[in-house]
């Protein structure tokens, strides 16, 4: 829970009342060398973030053996030495014994050992933390899954090791322990009620065990794979096929900007409208805006696609009187999540795998800073691509020539390098917006045609506007996203690009796959 991202995005959670979601956080009080917080109380502060974020929260600290003592506790004695016991204390116990708890746990109070006088060591040593307490574990369980309007998070207080023995349970060295001794196994074995023999484990070979079929275990466990619909996962990936735009659609891109300066990042949101207005695949799209909708000129989008909000437009938009105005809906298209790559990211991954996931093809169409982008979130698009999401990633308003004030993360120049180490992903660094739209349409085949192929497409797409040459005649179509780009004659018998110039003058050859 100290990785920022783990407690980063949990307010989303609860504004969007997700509460078939529920978090198990098993609180050991350990780190891989020590104590969690040693000086002080993870439960408490987990219980402060979570509470804070709009969480329903359950604590499951104490085993039932507890309940008698607290039940005696008229005076609050026991309660003030929970309360005031830090961590690393807690920990120190239970790698200890019986009488050690004894002495220097509940004797610092007399009223609370007097409390435990009748019981042995034994007894005080099996007073078990909540999160060992199968009754209380399951009340918790039971509880989160009937709460609504909120997710829940269960903050289960537990001993690291539990049942390895003596020299595991509680102890700094937990991850360096490689094996059980002989004792440990026996305790281990009589901990879990195996009928295994001594002889068995003297040997250190320790035996499979098996319940027996007519056991509880087993048909229990059998029960569970026959609901979860098999022993082994399966990954569907026969879905809906998809009747696609015809060419047409890409005809207004191929026809040049005439006498008018247009950006790429322009262009490809031109030809996103036109695609998100098919009456096929329209719906398909879903468009994933971090926060930046207005920068790629994307608020064209918000009168009829709309921004998705679980509870709609509940207030007066103060751009209301705009053609564009911002516009929420709770059958809106648009993912708008705000300053969050991680989270739009992860938007992407789902929207991408909803093919194999609901057996329905979705296309999402994540747009963001050209840096922001597989600079912050590369290990998340390598998930992405583990799990064979399709659809695209625009770094857009690109180049090193625009939004200099803003410093040197907008100087972009190493984003497409990043996205072509993925072996998933088809990257292409287009200078035309003809150039998009034979792109664009070779991927909406690749990806959802009759043979759809698990790869996601990145594009690098401008800022700076320039005039857009219409697409020549004669220009290789099928060719060109495998960088067949020469198009016409040059003056000295070869073939060449139509030339785009920048304030150095300088020609520019662009639209080549790294």
């Amino acid at each position: 829970m100290d990785e920022p991202e783990s407690l980063g995005e949990i307010g989303l959670a609860a504004r969007e009342e997700l509460d078939n979601l529920t978090f198990v956080i098993n609180c050991n009080l350990q780190r891989l060398d020590g104590p969690v917080r040693g000086n002080g109380k993870i439960i408490q502060e987990l219980e402060s973030f979570f509470r804070g974020a709009g969480w329903n929260v359950i604590k499951v600290i104490w085993g039932r053996e507890w309940d008698p003592l607290l039940a005696a506790d008229r005076d609050g004695a026991l309660v003030n030495i929970m309360n005031t016991t830090p961590d690393g204390s807690y920990q120190t116990y239970k790698a200890e014994n019986g009488a050690f708890v004894r002495e220097h746990f509940f004797g610092q109070d007399p009223r609370t050992r007097k409390m435990v006088e009748p019981m042995s060591d034994d007894d005080i040593w099996n007073l078990k933390r909540g999160g060992h307490d199968y009754r209380k574990l399951y009340a918790a369980y039971k509880a989160a899954t009937e709460h609504t309007g909120q997710p829940t998070v269960i903050l289960a207080k537990t001993i690291k090791g539990w049942t390895l023995g003596s020299h595991f349970e509680g102890r700094n060295a937990t991850h360096q322990m490689k094996k059980l001794t002989v004792d440990d196994l026996k305790s281990f074995r009589d901990r879990l009620y195996m009928e295994i023999p001594d002889s068995a484990l003297d040997k250190y070979l320790p035996p499979y065990f098996h319940p027996g079929k007519d056991s509880d275990e087993y048909e229990y466990m059998m029960e569970r794979r026959k609901a979860l619909g098999g022993f082994l996962p399966e990954r569907r990936t026969k879905s809906r096929s998809l009747i696609l735009p015809g060419p047409d659609t890409y005809k207004v891109l191929q026809k040049g900007s005439g006498k008018q300066k247009v950006a790429t990042t322009m262009a490809f949101v031109r030809l996103l409208k036109d695609l998100m207005r098919d009456k096929e695949i329209g719906a398909r799209f879903v468009p994933i805006i971090p926060d930046e909708a207005r920068t790629f000129g994307m608020d064209s989008l918000f009168p009829t696609a709309k921004i998705y909000s679980p509870h709609g437009q509940g207030y007066i938009s103060v751009d209301r009187e705009l053609m564009l105005a911002y516009k929420e809906s709770k059958t809106g298209q648009i993912l708008h999540e705000g300053i969050n790559e991680a989270g739009s990211t992860a938007s992407f991954t789902a929207v991408g795998t909803s093919y194999a996931t609901h057996g329905e093809p979705m296309i999402p169409v994540y747009i963001f800073y050209s840096m922001f982008g597989f600079q912050r979130t590369g290990d998340a698009f390598w998930a992405a691509a583990d799990q064979m999401a399709r659809g695209f990633v625009l770094g857009a308003t690109a180049g090193r020539t625009t939004l200099n004030g803003e410093g040197l993360q907008h100087e972009d120049g190493h984003s497409l390098l990043l996205a072509a180490t993925n072996p998933a992903v088809v990257s292409y660094d287009p200078a035309w917006s003809y150039e998009v739209a034979v792109i664009v349409e070779d991927a909406i085949r690749r990806m959802y045609g009759e043979k759809p192929e698990d790869i996601f497409y990145y594009l690098t797409i401008y800022n700076e506007p320039y005039l857009q040459p219409a697409m020549p005649e004669g220009v290789d179509v099928e060719g060109h996203p495998q960088g067949h780009l020469p198009v016409r004659e040059s003056a000295r018998g070869g073939r060449e690009q139509p030339r785009r110039r920048r304030r150095s003058s300088r020609p520019v050859w662009r639209c080549r796959r790294p």
